[in-house]
């Protein structure tokens, strides 16, 4: 905690630069990007080329100079980079550019997170960057690269100060960093943080297994064609080695592959994860590599989700995520960015953050479920209609896809349970303080929203299901959209109404 008396040592009324240290942050920055756009650029030159110690000289020239300019880039910006806050009209402002001059004023109120973050390099030199990030922004606001502890803490303060109460001292705890006999909300061991990497994030890690071998297959074509290796030669031996045997082994491999990633990825994004109670605030830090501290304020909380699938209800686990305001909200991958995730914490644990941030523990109240027409839909998309361009494919154009009819069978019955879940899992629960979407064939995830923070809400319903009364129910928010489908018309309008009142009577903000 950082005393008063501190606080009135630093002032942020003048324009102030970043460290010193900044130099080498900014350096670095550039250098690495540099040599990500060069690197195969300079490997082939380097094989193709015939006279080797003019060459060798070349690239050191070369090598030499790019980094002087670099490091007389680094230099200027730290130069041209400062930051400070004008209280009286309640503005941040930075002026960066060295040829370009910029000016960003950010207003207070519209701050929606203000992060303090610490990579590898930053550690190595002693700083740490802070982060702005604004409601109805697409990327971070503003960054500052390079600064100490003490002033990145009491910035942080003064920046969140609106949101909090006045004249109120901040504990702003970071990793390795607590202060006094706090016992923190939830803290990570690494026996969970394994659970979590064996039961969570198999989709993100396929992805990326996927990404890393289409680059591996294209870095390969790449070098062929420049080495001018006879790629078909290479093709062939590899298509003899390919058996039943070797298909299993490698599909094993890949399980292996992924749940090692995933492990591996949950360690270094979550290590040490831990919340800690503050005044009105839950700050949660962790990270190996790059320490991440963010400070959550329950106004700011637009949604708040849990998840949990087989595995992690054997082994007592949930996933939380905390989402805020963001850009462009009914695009989910943007919305994804400002989410704060708590993972592998059990029932009391998120009934304890859920108190916390929503006052009392939400409840599931009436249900609706979807009709019929539903599952039928999704049958159509995903099991008549593909399955009837293979079989027309196979009988006309592609005689060789028959000897494939019989994975068919395997499909329907996959999609078909898969469908199934999705169906008797696809609720929506209202109460008259909050509303709960249950949703998922895996994950089963539960959003919660207080009808306080709707934005806009849409009841549609097409032509053809008048008469059975079937309609959408579409709740906007400032952080996503939750839609429930295929429900009983004339209760979605009697709901849409009533949530229409209670936010024209509420007395609550919604930020």
């Amino acid at each position: 905690m950082i005393a008063p008396e501190t606080n009135k040592e630093y002032d942020f009324s003048a324009p102030r630069k970043q460290s010193a240290s900044g130099i080498i942050i900014m350096f670095a920055n550039s250098f690495q990007k540099i040599v990500r756009a060069l690197a195969l650029p300079l490997i082939l030159i380097i094989v193709k080329s015939k006279d080797s110690g003019n060459l060798a000289l070349i690239l050191i020239v070369f090598l030499s100079l790019l980094t002087i300019a670099l490091a007389l880039f680094a230099y200027f910006s730290y130069q041209k980079f400062t930051f400070f806050l004008d209280e009286k009209k309640q503005e941040f402002i930075i002026n960066s550019g060295i040829f370009s001059k910029t000016s960003l004023t950010i207003q207070l109120n519209k701050i929606q997170q203000v992060n303090i973050n610490q990579n590898l390099l930053q550690q190595v030199v002693g700083v740490y960057s802070l982060e702005i990030d604004t409601a109805g922004s697409e990327k971070k606001e503003a960054s500052i690269k390079a600064i100490d502890h003490a002033t990145a803490t009491i910035l942080k303060q003064k920046l969140l100060s609106h949101d909090l109460t006045e004249n109120e001292n901040i504990d702003i705890q970071t990793d390795n960093q607590v202060t006094g006999p706090i016992q923190p909300l939830l803290k990570l061991s690494n026996n969970t943080l394994l659970k979590i990497g064996i039961t969570s994030n198999y989709g993100a890690s396929l992805l990326l297994l996927t990404g890393f071998i289409f680059g591996t297959i294209q870095l390969f074509k790449d070098y062929t064609d420049a080495l001018e290796i006879e790629r078909e030669q290479i093709t062939q031996m590899l298509s003899k080695g390919v058996t039943l045997f070797s298909m299993c082994f490698m599909a094993i491999f890949a399980l292996i592959i992924i749940l090692g990633t995933n492990i591996i990825r949950t360690f270094l994004k979550y290590f040490n994860f831990k919340i800690i109670k503050q005044k009105g605030a839950l700050a949660i830090s962790s990270g190996l590599f790059t320490h991440k501290n963010v400070l959550l304020t329950p106004n700011k909380v637009q949604l708040s989700a849990y998840s949990q699938n087989y595995f992690q209800k054997k082994f007592d686990l949930l996933n939380m995520k905390i989402k805020q305001a963001s850009f462009d909200s009914a695009d989910k991958e943007e919305s994804k960015k400002s989410d704060i995730e708590i993972p592998g914490c059990n029932e009391q644990e998120r009934n304890e953050v859920l108190n916390m941030i929503l006052s009392h523990v939400p409840t599931k109240g009436a249900e609706l479920k979807p009709n019929y027409r539903f599952i039928f839909l999704q049958t159509m998309i995903w099991i008549v209609f593909p399955i009837s361009i293979f079989v027309l494919l196979s009988s006309y154009a592609l005689p060789l896809l028959r000897n494939y009819l019989i994975m068919v069978i395997p499909y329907i019955i996959v999609v078909g349970i898969m469908l199934y879940f999705e169906f008797n899992r696809h609720r929506l629960y209202v109460d008259e303080n909050f509303i709960i979407k249950k949703s998922g064939i895996w994950d089963v995830e539960h959003e919660i929203i207080e009808p306080h923070k709707i934005q806009a809400i849409t009841a549609k319903q097409y032509f053809w299901h008048k008469a059975a009364d079937v309609g959408h129910l579409i709740i906007h928010t400032a952080a996503g959209v939750i839609h429930f489908k295929y429900g009983n018309y004339t209760h979605i309008k009697s709901l849409v109404n009533y949530w229409s009142y209670k936010i024209e009577v509420s007395q609550k903000d919604w930020m």
